[in-house]
């Protein structure tokens, strides 16, 4: 590590202090609030800034060692990028830090935290040298909560609503811990959507109110999954996903008729052939596609076969949703020949008309329109030809499995509380137990 400021010249003799650091013990030990590392998704370079003082640290073998006596002062804003393979933090006053190792920033006083581009991180910031800086956030559980609310909900929504999201979004975290291996999370819907420290007080009054509940199942934590909009019903868990079914992960009727997914903002179309590609099933002869039910008799999957070469694939809907990039877990599959497409065109149905700009004499516009399109649903084995195609017009977004987002703001506003809101997706025997 190499470093040099106008400001601390006792930078560089910070490495003799007879003192270490060491990240909180792993989640659950000792009773203690557990702590959270979070993958940050940004790329530098970046705006670093600290609300307050800070201390900083370079990893050693075995420690965080300190890399400076005392602390970096707050009010000033560092440039964060990657140089030569190290890290390079520089000011506009000319102040600088290179590190070929890891650093840890951590707050000297509590309530101010460290700021990248402007959003504020509870607990502690890491940064890695590499081809680009890693970005990683330690913070504790009920931060991390608070977090996540931010990122997947909002603050009008119902205290209730809010508390039951609370505890869900506590017990999916404590079962999922460690789910990218190195770190537990990353901050994207593919975990969850985490935005930091959140200033909204609804997020941190919810998480307060419910500090340290998570959900049981005989006595243990459950997977606590949840998701926008299931588009009026939620899912089981073995229809959606490989594995056992789950007591606590059955399909219960949903009240989310109000969310803003409840029906998808567009629909999709798919030609035969651009369908088969997508599923991988390239080849010769009309593709052949049928439901599949479930063992309580509801459709879970869609069969595709080739006729010609006898090649099939069985799929689950949450399969079919991510191969072709659909919002929400409740659809339906409709032939549709191509050259309706057209005729429908014809005889519009309505037409609202909209932006609108102008080049070389002619009017470009954006418009809204309303087609009747002649459909098929496929409720039985049905062959898409040559000249056909598939719609697919759905409700819901995301897997539809556990408690629905929305659903629990319309039981909010119903009146249930957020113990009977939580029973209500996650079965009655689903326990509430105080965890630390």
């Amino acid at each position: 590590m190499r470093s040099n400021t106008r400001f601390w010249p006792g930078i560089l003799v910070g490495f003799f202090l007879l003192f270490f650091l060491s990240l909180p013990a792993a989640a659950g030990e000792d009773g203690r609030e557990p702590v959270i590392t979070v993958k940050l998704s940004l790329e530098e370079p970046a705006n670093l800034e600290l609300s307050g003082p800070a201390r900083l640290f370079y990893q050693g073998e075995n420690s965080w060692i300190p890399a400076l006596e005392g602390s970096l002062p707050s009010g000033k804003t560092w440039l964060l990028q990657v140089k030569e393979g190290k890290i390079l933090l520089t000011t506009g006053a000319g102040d600088s830090i290179t590190s070929a190792f890891p650093l840890l920033f951590v707050p000297a006083e509590p309530g101010k935290p460290v700021k990248i581009n402007g959003r504020p991180y509870p607990g502690k910031i890491e940064l890695r040298p590499g081809a680009t800086v890693g970005f990683f956030n330690h913070t504790g559980l009920e931060d991390y909560v608070a977090g996540v609310l931010a990122g997947e909900t909002y603050a009008h929504w119902p205290p209730a609503a809010l508390q039951a999201i609370a505890v869900a979004v506590r017990s999916y975290t404590l079962f999922n811990l460690k789910r990218h291996g190195e770190f537990d999370f990353c901050d994207q819907v593919h975990c969850q959507k985490y935005l930091g420290l959140p200033q909204a007080p609804a997020f941190l009054s919810a998480v307060a109110a419910t500090r340290g509940e998570v959900l049981t199942w005989e006595g243990r934590v459950i997977n606590a999954v949840y998701h926008a909009s299931s588009g009026g019903f939620t899912q089981n868990n073995e229809d959606v996903w490989e594995g056992p079914a789950l007591p606590y992960l059955r399909g219960v009727e949903d009240f989310d008729q109000n969310g803003e997914m409840y029906y998808w903002p567009e629909s999709f179309f798919f030609s035969g052939e651009e369908l088969a590609g997508k599923l991988g099933l390239n080849g010769n002869g009309p593709l052949e596609v049928f439901p599949v039910a479930s063992g309580e008799g509801r459709f879970s999957g869609l069969g595709f076969r080739r006729v010609e070469e006898n090649r099939e694939m069985v799929v689950r809907y949450e399969t079919i949703r991510r191969l072709l990039q659909l919002p929400g877990p409740n659809f339906r599959f409709y032939k549709v020949k191509t050259e309706e497409l057209g005729a429908a065109a014809g005889r519009l149905e309505g037409l609202v008309l909209g932006k609108g700009t102008e080049l070389d004499g002619k009017a470009y516009l954006d418009a809204k329109i309303r087609l009747a399109l002649p459909v098929e649903e496929v409720l039985g084995p049905t062959v898409v030809g040559p000249g056909e195609g598939v719609l697919v017009i759905g409700r819901g977004a995301g897997h539809g499995v556990g408690l629905s987002q929305w659903g629990a703001r319309a039981l909010a506003e119903k009146g249930y509380d957020y113990r009977e809101i939580l029973n209500h997706y996650y079965g009655e025997e689903v326990l509430i137990r105080q965890e630390y």
